[in-house]
C-alpha cells in the first residue's frame, strides 16, 4: 500500500502514522506484520547478522560458566495505581457524566527486578520512575550484594534502552564496571532474557485482579512477592526444559483384562 501511493505521486512521504491513519479512516485494521527483519514502518531494518550475533551471545552465558561467574537478567515491570477501586485512566476531553476519570500523570511505579536464573535468586525494588539514575542504584546494589556472596564475575543480560545504557555511566557504577559483563539483547528480542517469564509469574501473582491505590502498595506487594520467592525459588533455563509429566495410572478396564476367569 505504501508504495502504491508513492507510486501515484500523490505523496512525497509517507510515515506509519499516516499509513494507520488512512485505514483507520477506511475502517481497515491490521491483522498481520511481518516480523523483525525490516518490518513494516521500522526505519532502521535489523541487521540479521548483527541479531544473530547479539542472540548467540546472550545464550552462551546461560549454559554453564566458570567457576566464580555468575548471570542475572535485568529487567523493568511497569505497573499503574489507581487512586479510588475500580477506577480506570480516560483521557480528559470526555463526556462528564463518564465514571472514573482521573488524571493518569504521577499514578505509574516501575518494578525493578533482577533475577540469576541457575541460582534462583531474585531482587526486586519498587521505585516511582526507573530512570537511569535509579536502575544504576539497583544494579550497584545487586552487583555489590553478588561480590559479598563470593562471585568474582556477574554477567548481565539487558536490552539497550537509553535508561539501561544512562545507568552504566553514573558515578555510582564505575567502582563496579570491571566486575560485570554487558550482554545486549537483539531489538526485538526480550524474549532472549530469562527475566521475562518471571515477570510473567509475578503478573499472574500479583498484579492480576489487584487494584493498587498508592505507590506504596505497590512496594509492599513488590516486598511479598519476593520473600514469597525466596521461600519458594525456582529455577529457569535456557532452552527451557520439558515439563515433567506424572505417570498414568493404568486403565481399570486393563487391570480387569488381567483378572482370571474361572471356567
Amino acid at each position: 500500500m505504501r508504495t502504491y501511493l508513492l507510486d501515484s505521486k500523490r505523496f512525497t512521504a509517507l510515515g506509519v502514522g499516516t499509513i494507520y491513519a488512512i485505514l483507520r479512516g477506511a475502517h481497515l485494521v491490521i491483522h498481520e506484520c511481518r516480523s523483525w527483519f525490516g518490518r513494516f514502518g521500522q526505519s532502521h531494518p535489523v541487521d540479521k547478522e548483527e541479531f544473530d550475533r547479539r542472540k548467540a551471545d546472550v545464550k552462551s552465558v546461560y549454559q554453564a560458566l566458570p567457576e566464580g561467574e555468575i548471570t542475572i537478567g535485568v529487567d523493568t515491570k511497569r505497573v499503574y495505581h489507581r487512586p479510588e477501586p475500580g477506577a480506570e485512566w480516560q483521557h480528559a476531553e470526555v463526556p462528564a457524566n463518564r465514571r472514573a476519570r482521573y488524571r493518569k500523570s504521577g499514578t505509574r511505579s516501575d518494578i525493578l527486578g533482577a533475577l540469576a536464573p541457575r541460582e534462583a535468586q531474585l531482587t526486586l525494588e519498587a521505585v516511582e520512575c526507573a530512570d537511569g539514575a535509579a536502575v544504576a542504584q539497583f544494579l550497584a546494589r545487586v552487583v555489590r550484594s553478588l561480590r559479598e556472596q563470593g562471585w568474582r564475575l556477574v554477567h548481565v543480560v539487558m536490552d539497550n534502552a537509553s535508561v539501561n545504557t544512562c545507568a552504566l555511566k553514573q558515578e555510582v557504577m564505575q567502582e563496579w564496571l570491571s566486575q560485570i559483563r554487558m550482554h545486549w539483547t537483539p531489538t526485538h528480542a526480550s524474549w532472549l532474557n530469562l527475566a521475562e517469564p518471571m515477570w510473567s509469574a509475578f503478573q499472574r501473582a500479583v498484579v492480576q485482579r489487584s487494584c493498587f491505590q498508592s505507590h506504596g502498595e505497590v512496594v509492599e506487594a513488590t516486598r511479598g512477592y519476593e520473600a514469597y520467592w525466596q521461600a519458594h525459588p525456582r529455577e529457569y533455563h535456557w532452552p527451557k526444559q520439558p515439563r515433567r509429566h506424572r505417570a498414568r495410572a493404568e486403565p481399570r478396564w486393563r487391570q480387569l483384562l488381567a483378572v482370571p476367569i474361572n471356567s
